[in-house]
């Protein structure tokens, strides 16, 4: 705020309350801008999850958001029916990440999820710590697929590269890389390339649906299995009833209160009774994730998109007034 009112104050002639409250404003719309993109974003990721689909996250700096500069190919993903999402965009509620960290966070490699110096101790920029986190991210999450963008190989961000391939190996993320977007007049090659990682991310579905359905199918027998134990237990408690002599009248209440507590299982797995007759659809051919064959025309579908440096992730801001510098319709996120 000082340093806002000693540069601005006297130019425009406001008063020191008038500036603080300037400054209060701009900071409250940014952290509504957040939490907006951030909302958003879990909208997209519990969309994919529930959808076995894919959403294509992009490691890159705010501008790189801005279709002028990216080359409009995050458009061209869009276009292929992949809703594309932003560093800024993932939800940095801890609550929500434990469910992707809390394994490391208990074990003591970090110290919250958000925490990034069990992969890079000694960082030294804000959003390159941004983006190995987002790696980190992606390699846990099994519906994001990457797209790593730098403008040119010899940037802020070269000594990342490594680290990032690394952990999206480990995590055996798919992943596209194109550090050098800027180096030549890219628009034949990256359009090859982008139609080629779109097919690729087709067949990386593919292989979510068919683990999907093989799920649902163990879940099915396991139910289906535990309803016969139970029918079998209560056929056992009838004979039992007979055999110690009890009237016509206590078995018909012993059953009534089984009913009762058939009513009142929990769902295995994830499956109740009633589920166990539904039908599932059949999934295609699976196909390994990489592209070796010529890949298809896309189906054009189009979706809206949908500090200091430090060793825990910061608090993203807002660099520009729309956020990403970006003037699509849709916005960015």
């Amino acid at each position: 705020k000082q340093q806002m009112f000693q540069t601005w104050g006297e130019r425009l002639r406001m008063t020191r309350d008038e500036s603080d409250f300037a400054v209060d404003q701009g900071l409250e719309a940014i952290n509504w801008f957040t939490r907006d993109l951030e909302r958003r974003g879990m909208e997209i990721l519990d969309e994919v999850e529930s959808q076995n689909r894919v959403a294509l996250l992009v490691l890159g700096r705010p501008y790189h958001a801005d279709p002028g500069l990216n080359h409009e190919i995050l458009e061209q993903f869009q276009e292929c029916g992949f809703p594309v999402l932003t560093i800024r965009s993932i939800p940095k509620d801890v609550a929500w990440l434990n469910r992707w960290f809390e394994r490391d966070v208990k074990g003591g490699v970090i110290e919250s999820p958000l925490d990034i110096r069990d992969v890079w101790p000694e960082n030294f920029s804000s959003n390159s710590v941004q983006k190995v986190w987002a790696a980190k991210f992606a390699a846990r999450h099994p519906n994001i697929a990457v797209l790593d963008l730098s403008s040119f190989k010899c940037g802020h961000d070269a000594p990342t590269y490594g680290l990032i391939d690394s952990i999206i190996k480990a995590g055996k993320t798919p992943y596209m890389a194109l550090h050098d977007i800027d180096a030549n007049k890219p628009s034949g090659s990256i359009a090859i390339r982008v139609k080629t990682y779109a097919y690729t991310l087709s067949r990386y579905e593919e292989k979510l649906r068919e683990e999907a359905g093989r799920r649902s199918e163990l879940e099915q027998r396991i139910a289906s299995r535990r309803q016969e134990l139970i029918a079998a237990r209560r056929t056992q408690l009838q004979q039992l009833a007979v055999e110690a002599g009890n009237s016509d009248e206590e078995i018909p209440m012993m059953t009534a209160a089984f009913g009762r507590y058939l009513d009142e299982e929990e769902a295995v797995m994830g499956v109740t009774r009633e589920s166990l007759g539904r039908e599932y659809a059949s999934s295609g051919p699976l196909h390994e994730t990489a592209a070796d064959i010529a890949p298809p025309e896309p189906v054009l579908v189009q979706l809206g998109i949908g500090g200091s440096s430090g060793s825990t992730l910061p608090v993203l801001s807002l660099s520009t007034a729309g956020g990403c510098g970006s003037s699509c319709a849709g916005g960015c996120y």
